[in-house]
């Protein structure tokens, strides 16, 4: 079974509890990633909202009980959190099969796309990115980890020095002993990631870029957020 197979193998287990074991905290920080979304939603009049991996729907449930002149619609592959994001409430047509790295909607279908949590499940997170900007109309907006600002000061050290002098590859490789991927029973398969390094990329594709620390304290967001939310505007 490869990686994805676990992945999702995963969840489909664990879809009827899934809220109730694994969100331990209902003001984490994508709780508090959904809190700063609610207020730009109404800054850039979004009227339609793509959550892409949006597993149970919780992201969905939150925002458009705040926000009910806005459409949501969400992405995701596991049959079983589907159905759960249904028994939770959403309407079955709101939440459909599909794959993060090959969206199914044409460019500019959605004012705004999301992801709370997904980028670092995926091994390749930079298609992902580029599927939620494509099919974005005005912003999107993405809530993940920061692996370098993750752990002790040492650690934390150690991580950012194997990034400035460019040994990301390697660094992933110690930090999952030579997988390149974590498997565990908490989250499943999931990877060394950091939203930092990826801000390039949306960048270059975004007129402005503004990234939140969602967890932690932190000054310099590349060194202390252990999480970040990063908001990208292609119109103003």
């Amino acid at each position: 079974m490869d990686q994805i197979e676990k992945q999702r193998s995963y969840y489909a287990k664990t879809a009827q509890s899934y809220d109730s074991t694994c969100c331990y905290d209902p003001f984490d920080e994508h709780y508090m990633g959904l809190t700063l979304l609610r207020g730009i939603l109404e800054k850039y009049n979004i009227e339609s909202v793509l959550d892409v991996g949006c597993g149970t729907g919780r992201a969905m449930r939150e925002l458009s009980g705040k926000c009910p002149e806005v459409s949501f619609t969400g992405v995701e592959p596991v049959s079983e959190l589907r159905e759960e994001a249904v028994r939770n409430g959403l309407q079955a047509d709101q939440v459909l099969e599909g794959d993060a790295t090959r969206l199914s909607f044409a460019d500019g279908a959605f004012d705004c796309v999301t992801m709370f949590g997904v980028l670092h499940h995926i091994p390749n997170p930079a298609d992902a990115i580029n599927e939620a900007i494509r099919v974005s109309r005005k912003i999107i907006f993405l809530s993940d980890h920061n692996v370098y600002g993750m752990g002790s000061g040492t650690t934390k050290v150690v991580k950012q020095l194997f990034r400035d002098v460019g040994l990301r590859r390697l660094l992933n490789l110690v930090l999952t002993k030579g997988k390149g991927y974590h498997d565990t029973d908490w989250d499943g398969v999931f990877y060394p990631f950091s939203l930092i390094d990826h801000i390039p990329l949306i960048r270059g594709q975004v007129s402005t870029t503004y990234c939140f620390p969602t967890k932690t304290f932190a000054i310099n967001l590349y060194r202390d957020a252990s999480h970040l939310a990063v908001l990208g505007v292609k119109q103003q």
